[in-house]
């Protein structure tokens, strides 16, 4: 059985009301006290939980860039040679994109095969060096990004960005310069917006023993943000 509300006593439902201007004046110092803390707690939290995604978008982009050094490597062993990839020391462009795909896994970008051995870059074996996934692409024309495959993707990080930087090994001699292998192009970042290029520090003029390297703004704010495969 449901319980009867409790019924108000006569009195006390007739009585008239009583003016309580301290406890109003209390009530709204409380409020405003809450709403104090709640805005310090955000000033800790939001940066906190952004720091945290740009730290996980970081290690997926760096999974993402070692997943694609292995490929390269792959395609060098059973070729002899490193594979020309991209324009002017970065991949972004659709052209870039397709190119990249069928290289290193001897199809088109939906997985259809490619109808002319030329455009396999070198791999006339058709080898799957490197099983992409939607997550290796950014189509910037449709919603969130998610490629349907239809000529207009690009390849992106896990930030969002789609200019990849990337310097091979061209004379073999197992180590990347930038006096040998062309200097590294700028990529621009989609969040800050800025042109970065990896530091001195980073990839000094002494070279680097690699045969492939990958990079992006990753945050896109400064050189410290950047996503380098090598480190």
């Amino acid at each position: 059985m449901h319980a009867c509300p409790r019924r108000i006593a006569a009195s006390a439902a007739c009585a008239p009301a009583v003016s309580q201007p301290n406890q109003a004046s209390f009530t709204l110092i409380e409020l405003l006290a809450v709403i104090a803390i709640l805005a310090i707690l955000a000033g800790i939290l939001i940066p906190t939980v952004g720091a945290a995604r740009a730290s996980a978008d970081k290690t997926r982009t760096r999974l993402q860039f070692t997943r694609w050094t292995a490929a390269v490597e792959a395609f060098r062993q059973e070729y002899g040679y490193y594979p020309a990839l991209g324009a002017n020391g970065k991949l972004a462009t659709t052209g870039d994109a397709l190119g990249f795909v069928r290289t290193l896994s001897g199809c088109n970008p939906d997985g259809s095969a490619v109808a002319v051995a030329a455009d396999l870059n070198g791999n006339y074996k058709r080898l799957h060096f490197c099983a992409f996934s939607d997550g290796d692409f950014i189509d910037p024309g449709r919603p969130g990004g998610i490629p349907d495959f239809s000529g207009d993707e690009l390849l992106g990080d896990a930030f969002g960005n789609i200019e990849i930087g990337v310097l091979t090994d061209r004379n073999g001699d197992g180590i990347i310069k930038p006096a040998d292998d062309g200097p590294a192009a700028a990529v621009r970042g989609v969040t800050g917006g800025n042109d970065l290029t990896p530091a001195d520090s980073d990839l000094p003029s002494t070279g680097i023993r690699a045969g492939v390297l990958f990079y992006s703004a990753g945050r896109g704010q400064a050189p410290g943000d950047m996503v380098l495969s090598w480190k």
